[in-house]
């Protein structure tokens, strides 16, 4: 009985802190479905009666769908930038001892602790005398620079801990590097690449500073701008903005759901012998 009592407290105890986790974002999706007097006036969760007036709006008047395919060509761009970067970087630092290897991995894992925010300014003048300034390519350049520190650390991490017994095996039969990194290494470090890869994109997704920073023109504005706009200086449509929330939401929690094996897999490694 004490060991029944434990675990229905145990499991009493999560199931509590999930719903405070969730409560939030439980809440901004049951009133994307409701009128902004419905929500204004506090009362049910669940909408009476359920109305898209909000989706209509953000799609329609505040073109949602073209700051959506923004959002989507600087997240994808910025994580397969970040991916190849960091992967011929790491790989190399993983596997081969040369003079000044522990310096860059030093130098690039320190870039961690640099706070980005407060090199906003060189960042901006910089952008713009490269002529990066607004453009959708200068942000995917952008971005791919920015988390490019964070994917080599882990993807480094992970290719220290596997053994180098095939990729020897390979070089014995002849084959090359690239051929030893494409057909090899990309396929055992699945897992790191997934967790690296949704951590990007997540992080690119919901990235807002830079975006409002480096971006002037409405036309290349990403989805996170384009709810800020929804609130001005004598209006805020409610609405409008949980809708987009939720719209927002549903792309980053889908993509972890398809690559949750593998994330699980990629946090995980190391772990167990």
């Amino acid at each position: 009985m004490r060991r029944v009592f434990g675990g229905l407290g145990y499991y009493g105890v999560l199931v509590v802190v999930t719903l405070l986790a969730l409560g939030p974002t439980l809440w901004v999706m049951a009133s994307s479905l409701k009128t902004t007097g419905q929500i204004l006036s506090g009362g049910s969760l669940l909408p009476q009666p359920f109305t898209l007036e909000g989706y209509t709006t953000a799609f329609k008047e505040a073109e949602l769908g073209r700051y959506l395919v923004n959002t989507l060509v600087y997240a994808i761009g910025g994580t397969l930038g970040a991916l190849v970067t960091a992967l011929l970087a790491a790989y190399p630092m993983a596997r081969y001892d040369f003079r000044g290897r522990n310096t860059l991995v030093a130098t690039f894992s320190l870039a961690l602790a640099i706070p980005v925010v407060g090199l906003a300014t060189p960042e901006f003048f910089v952008m713009r005398e490269l002529g990066l300034f607004d453009r959708q390519y200068g942000m995917v350049i952008f971005y791919t620079a920015l988390f490019f520190p964070l994917s080599f650390v882990i993807l480094r991490a992970f290719l220290v801990s596997l053994p180098p017994e095939l990729e020897e095996a390979a070089v014995v039969d002849g084959a090359g590097y690239f051929t030893i990194v494409r057909r090899i290494v990309v396929p055992l470090a699945r897992p790191a690449l997934a967790t690296v890869a949704v951590i990007v994109f997540v992080g690119i997704w919901n990235e807002f500073f830079f975006a409002n920073l480096l971006m002037a023109s409405s036309e290349n504005q990403n989805a996170q701008m384009a709810i800020a706009s929804f609130r001005t200086q004598f209006t805020f449509d409610v609405g409008a903005t949980v809708a987009a929330a939720t719209v927002v939401m549903l792309v980053p929690i889908g993509l972890f759901l398809v690559l949750q094996r593998q994330v699980i897999a990629g946090l995980t490694a190391g772990t167990t012998k």
